[in-house]
């Protein structure tokens, strides 16, 4: 057995728990790819959203509601309703592919340090949306389902 002070050992278990807590916050990203959407959903359910910019608008989170930036006639709920959509939106794979000219969407997620970008445009059948060079479709549904009208 190796032979330590009661210095040394303190060190080395200070070291050994360090080691342990790097392991496992570092774990998450070993395991899973944060930025690829899951199959059935374009954002994650189980992460909140802090907040989401489009064109010069920006909806934060505040405490527990929203806020909308500049402001608007909406409401708080209303605005929760929107950030919901996004989270239970069940889009189409479509395949590769971009979007030439769409509005462009940031969402900033909790743990995340960089925003996810979505470029979006409307169509006759639903909404495109284009993200990682994946394009998907949110069929049936308008802009005004996943934005404040008069926002974009």
């Amino acid at each position: 057995m190796i032979r330590l002070s009661r210095r040394g050992w303190n060190n080395v278990l200070i070291f050994a728990t360090l080691l342990l807590i790097l392991l496992f916050n570092q774990s998450g990203k070993f395991l899973s790819d944060p930025t690829a959407p899951d199959a059935a959903h374009l954002l994650p359910t189980d992460i909140p959203v802090m907040k989401i910019e489009f064109g010069s608008h920006l909806l934060e989170r505040v405490g527990q509601g929203w806020r909308l930036r500049p402001s608007s006639a909406l409401s708080e709920a209303e605005l929760a309703q929107i950030v919901q959509r996004w989270q239970t939106a069940e889009p189409l794979l479509l395949g590769e592919g971009s979007l030439a000219s769409g509005l462009v969407v940031v969402f900033w997620l909790a743990g995340e340090e960089q925003g996810r970008v979505f470029s979006l445009q409307q169509r006759d059948d639903g909404v495109l949306v284009a993200h990682q060079g994946q394009l998907y479709q949110l069929p049936g549904e308008s802009l005004t389902s996943y934005l404040p009208e008069g926002s974009y």
